[in-house]
């Protein structure tokens, strides 16, 4: 109980959210580019403006609840979490590039790569950051200090 309240505190919630949310995008970003010679195939995503936004009012709600809070996090129009927290989604199909192909695919590789490349830096940050908190955990509970 006293392990699972330090790890509910602080970041680690936060950065667990942002891990999963850039690992689903990841797969769906990878599917995207593996279907860019598909014919009548349409660019998906799963919206990181939502997912920011949602992940803003959880970090809000928390701080007016007080420290030892759960982060919540609110279903969105494409986004949701069940009860142990885990994210569900639902694809949002991509329509702002304005090209369609004579194949009906709308692909636009440069749009592709560089979401696929900021999604990546956002994972690996996040993962480094949650690294760091859990060294700092592991260093607290074995009673070193650096």
């Amino acid at each position: 109980m006293f392990l699972e309240g330090l790890i509910q505190r602080g970041s680690l919630p936060v950065l667990q959210q942002v891990i999963s949310f850039t690992e689903a995008r990841h797969e769906v970003l990878a599917n995207n580019i593996s279907n860019l010679d598909t014919v009548g195939y349409k660019i998906q995503d799963l919206p990181a403006e939502e997912f920011n936004a949602a992940l803003r009012r959880a970090v809000d709600r928390r701080a007016r609840r007080g420290a030892g809070a759960p982060l919540e996090m609110t279903s969105t129009d494409h986004l949701s979490w069940n009860e142990r927290g885990s994210l569900q989604y639902r694809l949002a199909e991509v329509t702002d590039n304005n090209i369609l192909f004579h194949d009906r695919n709308n692909r636009f590789v440069e749009k592709q790569m560089a979401d696929v490349t900021q999604n990546a830096l956002r994972h690996k940050l996040a993962s480094e950051l949650l690294k760091q908190q859990y060294g700092l955990l592991k260093m607290a509970i074995s009673g070193r200090i650096a």
